[in-house]
């Protein structure tokens, strides 16, 4: 119905054009005296002609409109699907259309170019800046161990603090750097992803080394058992996500600690406190996508006993470069990490989840499927 309006809209002014001159016919007749049943005659048969030629036209039209509602669906082909036109005005109007798709390659080959340009440029200045931050890393380790020589110094003695604290501003510094360059890889055109049945123990303990000196610095408590467990991931990307989750805790966390744990399928992979009843109603939770639990998944929590996440903060705490109720008492977050893990672990598969109640700490669940592969 609504193309045939349109198609009466279109050809309105025919229409009107025909009827005035139908009329301005019979008028002339009957004012010649031709009998009233000849006129007739002929206006049915003009009547007739014409309705023929009104449908199909409108046939015509109709096919032409669902030729330009597939085009418009995949307008890459544009170029190659229309069909040859008819009259003057189409041959200009699809003149119109191939300078503007050119127009739009170029524009879209340019911002690949630079988008190229860019990440080779990251990468380079990534592998540059390591160097001096590896020599920062040794000159520090020499002072440190000069400090320790000593007889006089006790380990709460200023100057070994100072040493601890510029190890961990250099942490801090290595932290940035990582995140700078996995965020211009995720967003290249290509990714360097390989699945492979991996150990998660050793991804684990990887990330775990990485922080090891930010938990004795803290005084915090790491809880991990681990497990002869094998899952289908990227060992290096999933790394990047545990090494992410993993500084959010230590940075967020003040006194407790922080527990790993791995399980198979339906198996508890929680505190047994939180068997006993039902949650608070403060406690919150965030989940990436809706899923059902199977046997065939592996699932990774990671629990600290932090500041937690504020309830409204909690369904925003993956948008680029939102910072929350956390970030604004910390000057120094940047609304990245859980962002790049939520973009990675989305390529990857893998269901991401968040439960969280503020000043009780927050707990990060992922989950690798099996029969995702």
């Amino acid at each position: 119905m609504k193309n045939f309006r349109a198609y009466i809209m279109e050809n309105s002014g025919w229409l009107v054009v025909n009827l005035f001159l139908a009329l301005v016919m019979i008028a002339t007749m009957l004012l010649n005296g031709i009998p009233a049943y000849e006129i007739g005659y002929g206006m049915l048969l003009c009547i007739f002609v014409s309705v023929t030629a009104a449908v199909v036209g409108y046939g015509r039209h109709c096919e032409c409109f669902r030729q330009l509602e597939a085009l418009r669906k995949n307008i890459t082909v544009v170029l190659n699907e229309m069909k040859a036109p008819e009259y003057m005005y189409e041959t200009y109007y699809q003149d119109c259309i191939r300078a503007l798709v050119q127009e739009k390659d170029r524009i879209q080959n340019e911002l690949l170019r630079r988008q190229k340009d860019m990440s080779a440029y990251y990468s380079m200045w990534v592998h540059q800046i390591k160097t001096p931050i590896a020599a920062l890393k040794i000159l520090i380790d020499e002072e440190a161990a000069a400090y320790l020589e000593l007889d006089e110094v006790e380990e709460n003695d200023t100057r070994v603090i100072n040493v601890r604290q510029k190890h961990s501003e250099l942490f801090r510094i290595e932290q940035y750097v990582d995140m700078a360059l996995q965020y211009t890889r995720l967003g290249a055109e290509t990714n360097d992803f390989v699945f492979e049945k991996v150990t998660l123990d050793n991804v684990i303990k990887a990330s775990i080394h990485k922080y090891a000196k930010q938990f004795i610095y803290k005084q915090l408590r790491l809880t991990y058992t681990p497990q002869d467990i094998m899952a289908v991931t990227d060992k290096k990307w999933l790394g990047f996500v545990l090494d992410q989750l993993l500084s959010n805790a230590v940075k967020y966390t003040k006194q407790g600690g922080v527990t790993i744990r791995v399980c198979h399928g339906q198996q508890p992979c929680h505190h047994a406190p939180s068997e006993e009843g039902e949650k608070t109603a403060e406690q919150k939770h965030w989940y990436d996508k809706p899923r059902a639990v199977c046997d065939e998944e592996v699932r990774i929590v990671i629990e600290d006993t932090g500041i937690g996440i504020r309830a409204e903060d909690l369904p925003r705490v993956c948008e680029k470069g939102y910072t929350g109720y956390n970030g604004h008492a910390d000057k120094y977050s940047t609304g990245i990490g859980l962002y790049l893990c939520q973009a990675i672990l989305d390529k990857l598969g893998h269901p991401f989840s968040i439960t969280s109640e503020q000043g009780s700490g927050t707990r990060v669940e992922i989950v690798i499927r099996s029969n995702d592969y």
